[in-house]
């Protein structure tokens, strides 16, 4: 019997012994993963190259400075960019809205919130990102501080911010959060936090003081719950939830989303036990639009503009905000062609039809990409919302075939400039009919040189068919991309973008920046308006974006300027004749867009002109000028009339600009390069020379000549002859409609602009009445029928003298 309680314990100790040796395996890997955690997170937060806290970097003890390309003082930041408050001075439903939708347990915890980042962290687990973050109010305060400089610093060095470095950046603003709660009381965080965030108020102003004024009139000490609620709800998107904006942008109901926003922030206020019921019910029920008090600022400086554009752009290049860190940044601008721009808009320099007609423009060295000066529109220095028309995107119509369809010809298939194009009927890109030339009819073979000088639709887009053959669509996305259009156009490209159809969108700085490859040797540098920033702290030096692209070669790029000189000089009888200068070689193209039918919902007449574009360059600068009407004006049914385009106001401020900036660079003509040889009395790269530059088009056959000599289309594919249905004598065809709706295409600038629009749906210049409703044009279309070069050289004489 003892023998077996002996067997029994023994058994026991056994069983004891193995539990014993788990639980010290157990308790051994715990002990050194804590242990490892800990190492890895004083190493983390240890790193040299990681953030360290100062109290420096959240106080502006001084304001960022912007200086020009000479390094002269532009502009400081000033009381007019921020007003601080005190935490005493804001009113507690401020307080109470901010921490209900920011941050409910500010005053309770460290700078870390554990279960609010526990419970974020879960989120990120499920969703695979880290969208996110568990942020306190006192990280992002750290955030704005420092983490986005950090985040900025491993860009340049890395080209990327992987998932590894976004949570080491989380752990050591976690860690400097929790320091600066020991440095600082939590008022003065509040303070600084709603002192220096946007929250979409205009002139670069910033923090809550500015913002109360800007929406509501008002003195933040006087801000009610709704407006309040409104303000601490609209930070995480302040454009988005901008009410103002719903002056300018009808596409999008600002105002409802921001109440939407509001009503949120209320919710979570009741939520939280900030207001009652009868307070939610209240505030939420209110009419946002009845509080706002926006008073038109209007500004003096002709800089402003260009000042904005740097602004961004170097938040972009360091992730700091210089209205709060304090920094000096040396941009581009040329003061004086700046202010010739901004006496343009002013309507100073070129006369305007009418109040509501605008204009875009920029003016960019061509071989740094240095922006010299920009022309925002006319309104900029008084809209509550800044719509700065150099920057916003529209459809460049033909002033795409020199970049797309044509430019790269001479490179990938061995075209001289007396190239033999067939300008013939067909559905090139496949839409289920045939494309139209904007003069109504098809000319059959030309020269390349006169296909682009009267601006033929159907040469361009054969050419860019053949290409998109030769080399893929993904080559020509990348294309895009090296030019410097947005992603959203690279991505949709497609054949119709060589004519500017399609979803083909580009604003005057972009178009700008893509005709510098025809002076720079093939070759664009990335667009900019800042050259460096130093932040005044530290003395870190961060460099503007100039990144170079090579897109064609040099003597494509002579071959094209070759041609597009000849635009401009040839006798086309078209606008770019505005560009002849005795002073200077000027090279450049022009381009329309219209309405098609989109137009008829707004009373515009269909087919009427949209746009109008012009692009000028020397051997130095490069111009690119939008006009027309914005969409604020397209929507109340404005479009160019007869007369507006005769006025020709793009290619007057195109020749306006190019003749001021001659006192600031040294025009020359563009040289040919050793790799061109002479051609058929044009020029061809010599690699191609011995082949020399066989037509790719057939000559015309007997049947073809007989069909268009009785009147009818000859239909390439089916080789039949089609005949319209002949109209009534007595009903003149309508030469407005003769450009393909679908195309987007240039309908006015590739022959005499006064034979494709019906002069007599014009509106007189000038009387601000709606147009379409007018005057006739009929006795200036006439002159112009005369002699349309010597009407519109007469026209450019009589203004210069004037």
């Amino acid at each position: 019997m003892a023998k077996k309680v002996k067997q029994n314990t023994s058994k026991r100790r056994r069983k004891l012994d193995i539990w014993n040796k788990i639980a010290i395996v157990v308790l051994t890997c715990f002990l050194v993963g804590c242990i490892s955690v800990f190492f890895i997170l004083v190493n983390v937060i240890n790193d040299p190259e990681g953030m360290r806290f100062s109290e420096d970097g959240l106080t502006t003890l001084s304001n960022s400075r912007i200086y020009d390309r000479d390094g002269n003082l532009m502009y400081e930041f000033g009381d007019e960019i921020r007003e601080d408050v005190t935490y005493e001075q804001i009113p507690q439903n401020v307080i109470d809205a901010f921490l209900s939708i920011e941050d409910s347990r500010f005053f309770d915890h460290n700078g870390f919130d554990l279960p609010r980042f526990i419970s974020a962290a879960l989120t990120n687990l499920r969703t695979g990102d880290f969208s996110q973050g568990g942020s306190t109010l006192t990280m992002q305060m750290i955030d704005n501080a420092f983490t986005k400089n950090q985040e900025d610093k491993l860009l340049n060095t890395k080209g990327s911010i992987s998932k590894l470095d976004q949570v080491k950046l989380k752990i050591q603003e976690i860690y400097l959060s929790l320091i600066a709660e020991q440095s600082i009381g939590k008022e003065e965080i509040f303070e600084y936090y709603v002192n220096r965030i946007w929250f979409g108020s205009g002139n670069n102003t910033r923090g809550i003081q500015k913002a109360s004024q800007y929406f509501f009139g008002k003195d933040v000490s006087q801000l009610n719950l709704s407006e309040a609620a409104f303000l601490a709800g609209c930070i995480n998107a302040p454009g988005q939830y901008n009410p103002l904006a719903n002056m300018y942008d009808s596409e999008v109901d600002h105002l409802e989303l921001a109440q939407e926003r509001r009503n949120v922030t209320l919710q979570l206020m009741n939520q939280h036990g900030y207001i009652s019921d009868n307070e939610y019910k209240l505030a939420s029920s209110t009419d946002l639009s009845l509080a706002l008090n926006y008073k038109e600022m209007t500004s003096t400086d002709p800089n402003e503009a260009f000042i904005d554009q740097a602004i961004a752009e170097t938040i972009s290049l360091t992730g700091q905000d210089p209205g709060i860190i304090p920094m000096d940044i040396y941009t581009t601008c040329n003061q004086a062609v700046q202010k010739q721009a901004d006496e343009i808009c002013a309507g100073n320099v070129v006369d305007f039809s009418r109040d509501e007609f605008d204009i875009g423009f920029s003016v960019i060295e061509s071989e740094t990409g240095e922006i010299i000066a920009v022309g925002p529109g006319r309104r900029y220095h008084t809209d509550a919302v800044k719509i700065d028309n150099s920057t916003d995107r529209k459809q460049p119509g033909s002033s795409m075939k020199p970049l797309l369809a044509y430019c790269s010809t001479f490179d990938l298939l061995g075209w001289s400039t007396e190239h033999a194009v067939n300008d013939k009927a067909k559905d090139y890109f496949h839409t289920g009919s045939n494309l139209n030339n904007s003069d109504g009819k098809y000319d059959g073979l030309m020269t390349l040189k006169r296909a682009l000088g009267v601006s033929k639709n159907c040469p361009a887009a054969a050419a860019m068919v053949e290409l998109v053959n030769e080399k893929g669509y993904d080559y020509w996305i990348d294309f895009c991309r090296k030019l410097g259009y947005s992603e959203d156009v690279c991505e949709n490209f497609v054949e119709q973008y060589s004519i500017g159809g399609a979803d083909m969108y580009a604003s005057p700085i972009q178009q700008a920046s893509a005709y510098t490859i025809f002076s720079n040797k093939g070759n664009r540098v990335n667009a900019h308006t800042v050259r460096k920033v130093i932040r005044r702290s530290d003395n870190q030096e961060v460099e503007g974006n100039t990144e170079e692209y090579e897109l064609i070669s040099e003597e494509a790029a002579f071959m094209m300027s070759y041609l597009l000189e000849n635009v401009v000089t040839g006798g086309y009888q078209n606008l770019n004749e505005w560009l002849i200068s005795p002073n200077y070689t000027a090279y450049g193209k022009s381009g329309t867009s219209d309405w098609g039918t989109d137009g008829l919902q707004y009373g515009i007449p269909a087919y009427t002109y949209k746009d109008e574009w012009s692009v000028g360059y020397t051997s130095e600068i490069t111009i690119a000028v939008w006009s027309g009407f914005t969409a604020q004006y397209q929507k109340l049914g404005y479009y160019f009339s007869y007369a507006e385009l005769m006025q020709g106001t793009a290619f007057q401020i195109t020749h306006n600009l190019l003749d001021f900036c001659q006192d600031y660079y040294d025009y020359h003509d563009i040289e040919v390069p050793d790799g061109v040889s002479s051609y058929k009395g044009g020029y061809i790269k010599t690699e191609y020379l011995s082949k020399g530059d066989e037509t790719n088009a057939k000559d015309e056959s007997d049947e073809e000549k007989a069909c268009k000599a009785d009147g009818g289309e000859w239909d390439e594919e089916s080789e039949t002859c089609i005949k319209e249905e002949e109209e009534e004598p007595d009903t003149p065809e309508d030469p407005g409609t003769s450009t393909d709706p679908g195309t987007g295409t240039d309908p006015g600038t590739s022959t005499d602009p006064g034979t494709s629009t019906d002069p007599g749906t014009g509106t007189d210049p000038g009387t601000g009445t709606d147009p379409g409703t007018g005057g006739s044009s009929d006795q200036i279309g006439a002159m112009f029928l005369l002699d349309p070069r010597k009407f519109l050289l007469g026209i450019r004489n009589l203004i210069d003298i004037l």
